[in-house]
């Protein structure tokens, strides 16, 4: 079998690492079964040169590691940022550039070689150039859309290598039409390596339930509908409204019955959105003396047990005197009590005034 020209490309932050020390990556080695049809076999491939033997793996032929010289390497620390709205991303990248031999390295100019950025996003369809750099640019970075700035430059000027590099991309004030995939593209003489950011923008949303703290019902009414709001929150998709009762008759957990039903999004300047959600209890029963409805939501945002807000739900006739109550009654007829002494001795010392006069 012909082994059929072979094409290695590797995405740095998506590909399977096999082992630690060299930085070693699976992929597949492909030949010609005839027939028209193609055969595929694992291999390693070992992305920089070291004096380590390749880690042993019984599952490949020793003929299928492939030792390849990186000589560009671009890569994000922070593949997937997730960003509050109002707030600035930061879009991390680093690059690094190793000579492919020292006779090439000698043959060209002391120092890193000219470069050029370019960042770009892309969503909902379209794409945006967001910054241009071309190569050997002796100027200052060129002004970037959106107010964003560009950190670009060789972080050190070895006369012959290797270097590493910086582009590291800043977006002030993320808003929700910003988020999306951005591509970051070194160029170099004869040279491009590229890679992703998927930026996400969020907002957790505020959980506010009325009435509140305490509803009242009476055996067999039902208690006045709930309304949960949930406010400025982004994205609006993945939202989810829960209604629960704890305590009651079982004395646990248990999903609210009655009937419920969501309001239309509402939409504010920031781009985040609002929606109100309604409960209808059922009537009550005096086991439910003292349980809690709650209104849980679960968002992208938030974390897994999500944002709650409740309230007690109390049944007429069954509630007793609490100790602020109490308190209250003592000082309230303690103060009868001065009132009606004083007034008896107002009354005296009238009547002792009347009798002097006379006399």
């Amino acid at each position: 079998m012909k082994p059929v020209s072979l094409l290695l490309a590797v995405a740095l932050g998506t590909a399977t690492v096999v082992s630690a020390g060299p930085a070693v990556i699976e992929c597949w080695f492909v030949e010609d079964a005839g027939g028209g049809r193609l055969s595929k076999k694992p291999s390693a491939l070992l992305l920089r040169q070291s004096s380590e033997s390749p880690p042993p793996r019984p599952d490949l032929d020793p003929e299928r590691y492939l030792k390849v010289h990186a000589v560009l390497t671009v890569l994000t620390h922070t593949p997937t940022p997730r960003i509050r709205i109002g707030q600035d991303a930061l879009l991390d990248l680093s690059f690094a550039y190793t000579p492919p031999t020292p006779k090439a390295a000698t043959s060209l100019a002391p120092g890193p070689p000219p470069f050029g950025l370019e960042w770009r996003r892309q969503h909902l369809g379209k794409g945006h150039l967001m910054l241009a750099a071309t190569p050997g640019l002796s100027g200052p970075m060129p002004a970037a859309r959106e107010g964003a700035v560009a950190f670009a430059g060789w972080d050190d000027d070895e006369p012959l290598g290797p270097w590493t590099g910086n582009g590291t991309f800043w977006l002030p004030a993320v808003q929700p039409f910003q988020e999306g995939t951005y591509l970051a593209t070194v160029h170099l003489p004869y040279l491009q390596g590229q890679t992703t950011l998927e930026l996400a923008v969020q907002k957790p949303p505020k959980v506010t339930l009325t009435p509140a703290p305490l509803i009242w019902a009476a055996p067999g009414e039902a208690p006045p509908e709930l309304l949960c709001l949930v406010s400025h929150f982004y994205p609006s998709e993945g939202l989810e409204v829960e209604w629960e009762l704890w305590g009651g008759p079982e004395g646990r957990f248990q999903k609210a019955e009655g009937q419920r039903w969501l309001s239309a999004l509402s939409h504010h300047s920031d781009g985040s959105v609002s929606l109100s959600a309604h409960l209808q209890p059922p009537p009550v029963t005096t086991g439910q003396h003292g349980a809690r409805y709650a209104c849980r939501v679960h968002h992208p945002s938030l974390p897994a047990l999500g944002r709650s807000a409740e309230v007690t739900l109390q049944v007429a006739g069954l509630s007793g005197p609490s100790l602020e109550d109490g308190v209250g009654l003592f000082l309230s007829a303690f103060l009868l009590l001065g009132l009606i002494n004083m007034l008896g001795w107002a009354a005296a010392y009238l009547a002792t005034s009347e009798d002097s006069v006379e006399k």
